[in-house]
């Protein structure tokens, strides 16, 4: 009987290394550009289209932020389930040092994060002590960044940045 002889092992060349580094990093470049197009098509980058303006005047905006932590207020701001025609409730508590705080003037600004050019402002009416509501209507489910301006009769402000999430999941 005749034994059978195991194949020969394959020689490398050079062309055979050539070509397996070029598929290697062909692959790598590949990957790559693929997450630079996404990371680029989508966040655009900016926070504000003013970024040398608020830059020179940054100096004031701690100012502001100090004062306003000076204050003692805290926000919170929540969004409630989708009710008739896709209506829903914002909401804002607004607390200090000595319980809630009344009589604001509250406007909300609501963005999306994506850059995709929807917002919503709003004027929020006080509900009850330090309990602010209204009324709204979201254009798309998902992440929405609320920036919350309330205004008190003496003309201290309190800013605020919030996030929520508007969708049938949550």
């Amino acid at each position: 009987m005749s034994q059978a002889l195991p194949p020969a092992p394959r020689q490398i060349t050079g062309k055979m290394v050539l070509c397996w580094l070029i598929a290697f990093f062909g692959v790598i470049i590949a990957v790559n550009m693929t997450f630079v197009y996404f990371a680029l098509d989508s966040w655009p980058g900016l926070t504000t289209q003013k970024a040398y303006e608020e830059g020179i005047t940054y100096n004031k905006t701690l100012e502001n932020a100090a004062r306003q932590d000076a204050m003692g207020w805290r926000s919170h701001v929540a969004v409630g389930p989708s009710m008739s025609k896709g209506t829903r409730i914002l909401t804002l508590t607004m607390t200090g040092p000595e319980g809630p705080v009344v009589g604001l003037t509250v406007q909300a600004r609501l963005r999306r994060p994506l850059g995709d050019g929807l917002t919503v402002e709003t004027n929020l009416a006080e509900d009850r002590p330090g309990l602010y509501a209204a009324l709204l209507r979201l254009p798309a489910l998902g992440r929405w960044q609320v920036e919350i301006t309330a205004q008190a009769g003496d003309g201290r402000t309190f800013r605020m940045d919030h996030e929520i999430q508007a969708g049938g999941a949550k």
